[in-house]
């Protein structure tokens, strides 16, 4: 009786396991970095760790400089004391500083682990980007983020 329990439950195991779908650890890891060392914030929307092998994924990012632009009004003073003990305060005319945040020489990347970019699958804020073909490692330059600026894109990424 025991043993073909135990027959039986061993043939649900197997069956159960052969019923399963695949998966791969196709794992993206994605950072992006900015030369100037301002705050570039980088967030990952949809599936991050297991894909189905042999499927296509499609992956949507946020790219952003959070920090917002500063105007700073600057305006010196001077106060001094006359002969007849009276105080007087002189001001020069106020100038504005626009301080730029911008993030200069960002870098975005991709690192799919077990997978790979799908070639020009890559959509920054509308523009296509070319890709190498089944590329695993991906470093997208973007020249300058200005402050509160939005990039939003997606990139494909094959699962084996």
């Amino acid at each position: 009786m025991r043993k073909g329990a135990l027959c039986l439950l061993t043939g649900v195991i197997w069956f159960a396991w052969l019923m399963a779908p695949v998966s791969a650890d196709a794992l993206l890891r994605a950072w992006a970095e900015s030369g100037n060392e301002f705050p570039v914030r980088l967030s990952i929307q949809g599936l991050r760790g297991r894909y189905p092998a042999g499927t296509t994924q499609t992956v949507r990012f946020t790219l952003q400089n959070p920090l917002p632009p500063q105007t700073i009004q600057l305006q010196a003073s001077a106060t001094y004391t006359t002969r007849d003990g009276r105080q007087v305060t002189t001001y020069s005319n106020a100038v504005t500083l626009e301080i730029d945040q911008a993030a200069r020489d960002c870098h975005l990347y991709f690192y799919v682990i077990n997978g790979f970019v799908v070639e020009d699958s890559l959509f920054i804020s509308g523009r296509r980007l070319h890709l190498p073909e089944r590329s695993s490692f991906v470093v997208i330059p973007i020249d300058e983020l200005p402050a509160g600026t939005v990039l939003r894109g997606q990139v494909s990424i094959f699962a084996y």
